[in-house]
């Protein structure tokens, strides 16, 4: 009876947290996160930068890095903490605030992974976190749910093209897609 109950609430728990991050990954990364990225690769004034950081030793990168990576693992956390003291607005700014940084911070790996992997301890945690991600996209839970949330996409897709909603849509002076 307590391993049933445990594995349930094991389940229940990891259901969560695979819906939080699939809900993250595709709400803010996807939609957000991935285009700014792409955005600020294709900016001029980062392509010379980007040299730059080609040219820069790894222990200065890793500080840049791991500088970066902190200010918005520290605005993740103060955001979660708006949002829990009833803040919910104030913790969405702040939590959009971050988005940017991500992104820069994620180009600064994309370009300086070699360097940054020559690092014993950081080669370990990030062959760790691949692992991790690896393992919950393989899990039956994972897929499960985001089969689930492809199917719902799909079905709001085909409502909003659908006759009933274009005519309230016009009626509304939407205009038509």
């Amino acid at each position: 009876m307590l391993k049933r109950l445990s594995l349930l609430f094991a389940n229940t728990l990891l259901t969560v947290l695979i819906l939080i991050y699939l809900i993250l990954e595709e709400l803010v990364w996807e939609r957000i996160a991935e285009p700014l990225y792409r955005f600020l690769h294709g900016l001029k004034i980062l392509q010379r930068l980007e040299s730059v950081i080609h040219g820069l030793n790894r222990y200065t990168i890793l500080i840049v890095f791991l500088l970066l990576f902190s200010v918005v693992e520290a605005l993740g956390v103060i955001a979660f903490g708006l949002f829990a003291s009833g803040l919910p607005v104030i913790g969405v700014v702040v939590y959009a605030a971050k988005i940017p940084i991500t992104a820069l911070t994620f180009w600064l790996f994309k370009i300086a992974k070699d360097k940054l992997l020559t690092f014993a301890w950081f080669n370990w945690c990030y062959d760790g976190l691949q692992s991790v991600i690896s393992a919950i996209k393989n899990s039956r839970i994972y897929i499960g749910i985001k089969t689930r949330m492809h199917s719902v996409k799909a079905w709001v897709k085909a409502l909003f093209a659908s006759a009933p909603v274009q005519r309230i849509r016009a009626l509304l002076g939407f205009k038509a897609n």
